[in-house]
């Protein structure tokens, strides 16, 4: 191919790129939500372009060519830096925005609930909130920080701890006083557990746990009302259908309202705190980093109340 020759397809990169990543064309398909057939298109009209071969592919294995290995770091590169260009660009855009993500339930309890607070301090910054439970591809979801459960070692991204997390049972205070009444934990042997799994196993709120932590054999773990959703797994709470076993934070509001109290102070084990986490580059944007310090304020205060 001569100096002068075109650029290939930006798609056609973008397919190459995340084949080579992943060495495999399902994994690149449900990356960029196209067909593997797509991805196999792309990458043949690649090779066609430059004139190489760039996968060798055997049953289901992939690997790179020679040529596939020398093309891919410089791919990488090209799109890392036109992504960051494009986030600098939309940065000095008309309109300034801010796109934090989060889990469903953080959103909900915790961070909308505050979010007039930051509006009046800022009223010239918009922030847009998106919820998932799949760890978060800064890169390629034009997301500026997170706020997620975490160790608070992230590869290649910056952490800082936004707020501890403890593991508490929760219920409605009309269940404690209920016949027969909620006083000591044998007593949940009477009463109905709600059991909230995350579907993104990144905490622990597995009742047969908390149980064998405090001794106790005469209450079955295997029963009540199963949920994957945080927010429903409280609401089943706060109307008295049971006692569940979820992060203190999510409940921060609900606890100082008194609509959910805490039964018993046995705590849950965890190794996650909630983190706010973002790209260090991100953090060089005067509204973004003025965001996390926001963050970390409210959080604050929520300790002290």
């Amino acid at each position: 191919m001569s100096q002068n020759a075109p650029i290939p397809p930006l798609n056609a990169l973008k397919a190459f790129r995340s084949v080579g990543r992943h060495l495999g064309f399902s994994i690149a398909a449900e990356e960029l939500h196209v067909t593997p057939a797509a991805i196999s298109q792309q990458i043949k009209n690649l090779e066609a372009i430059l004139g190489v071969v760039l996968f060798h592919r055997n049953g289901r294995e992939t690997q790179l060519t020679e040529a596939g290995q020398i093309l891919l770091p410089g791919i990488e590169k090209g799109f890392n830096e036109l992504e960051n260009a494009v986030r600098v660009c939309r940065a000095h855009g008309d309109s300034s925005y801010i796109s934090c993500n989060t889990v469903g339930a953080f959103a909900a309890r915790w961070l909308v609930p505050r979010l007039p607070n930051w509006t009046e301090r800022h009223p010239k910054v918009d922030v847009r909130i998106s919820t998932t439970s799949e760890w978060v591809t800064f890169d390629r979801q034009d997301i500026d920080l997170a706020v997620r459960l975490s160790t608070g070692q992230e590869d290649g991204l910056q952490t800082e701890l936004l707020q501890v997390e403890k593991i508490v049972t929760l219920c409605s205070p009309s269940i404690l006083g209920q016949d027969p009444p909620l006083r000591k934990p044998e007593d949940l042997i009477n009463h109905q557990l709600i059991h909230f799994a995350p579907t993104n196993g990144r905490i622990n709120t597995r009742w047969a746990d908390w149980l064998e932590l405090t001794e106790i054999d005469s209450v079955d773990p295997n029963r009540g009302i199963f949920l994957s959703n945080g927010m429903a797994a409280l609401n089943a709470a706060i109307a008295g259908q049971g006692i569940v076993l979820a992060p203190k934070t999510l409940a921060s509001d609900d606890l100082e309202r008194g609509t959910l109290v805490v039964p018993f102070d046995i705590e849950l084990p965890t190794d996650f705190a909630w983190y706010v986490i973002a790209p260090s580059e991100n953090m060089e944007r005067p509204e973004i980093r003025a965001f996390k310090e926001w963050l970390i304020s409210e959080a604050k205060m929520n300790d002290k109340g």
